[in-house]
């Protein structure tokens, strides 16, 4: 038992390491030693571990996915309106990318780099929700003239774009508000522009 526990921290050591030399640098700016020497873990224990670099970046891309897929889990589940699950859902992805730039940033990282572990995953759950929109298409509760694709592309381009340059806009625009102040703000401007999609098919039909 000690032998595994002591496999398990050491593991635990390197990927954290990994994960922010990763996000820092990107995979090829980031060498074996540069994370040997953040781990305080040779290079050979890393090696015999993890096998090569290459499986290392892929167990720090699923373990970082793996948080960001936590966001989504249960909302099909929890019985709300679509309009009060997307406002839901905004809150929980738009609440980690303020406190977990990790992700953001090896994806960043990924698309320069062209390596497409990030990009699958991200076209995986891009297909469920797709899949998810398109029954309420059927239920009438979402535009069937609207592509779900497009729509969810629409979501997370402008998260991004926001939590990139947020400072600088507050700065070129001279926005006084506090930067949690202008991160609600935004949400709540956001979620009040999505959520105008959504449609009760039994409430009141509007006059032609």
């Amino acid at each position: 038992m000690r032998k595994k526990r002591d496999a398990e921290g050491t593991k635990s050591r390197v990927l954290k390491s990994a994960e922010k030399l990763f996000a820092r640098k990107g995979f090829n700016g980031t060498s074996i030693a540069d994370i040997s020497k953040d781990s305080g873990i040779s290079d050979g224990l890393i090696l015999y571990h993890f096998k090569s670099k290459d499986k290392l970046y892929q167990e720090v891309i699923e373990r970082v996915a793996a948080r960001y897929m936590q966001v989504f889990e249960g909302f099909r589940e929890n019985n709300l309106p679509p309009a009060e699950m997307m406002k839901e859902s905004l809150r929980e992805v738009f609440g980690f990318w303020r406190t977990d730039s990790t992700y953001n940033r090896i994806s960043l990282w990924a698309y320069l780099e062209r390596r497409e572990a990030t990009a699958v995953n991200e076209a995986r759950l891009t297909a469920g929700l797709a899949a998810y929109l398109a029954s309420l298409q059927e239920s009438g509760h979402f535009p069937r003239e609207i592509d779900p694709v497009v729509f969810l592309s629409t979501i997370i381009g402008p998260i991004h774009f926001w939590f990139r340059y947020k400072t600088r806009f507050a700065e070129i625009l001279k926005l006084t508000e506090k930067d949690g102040a202008l991160d609600d703000h935004f949400l709540k401007q956001f979620t009040l522009m999505l959520t105008s999609f959504f449609r009760d098919p039994n409430g009141p039909k509007k006059a032609v």
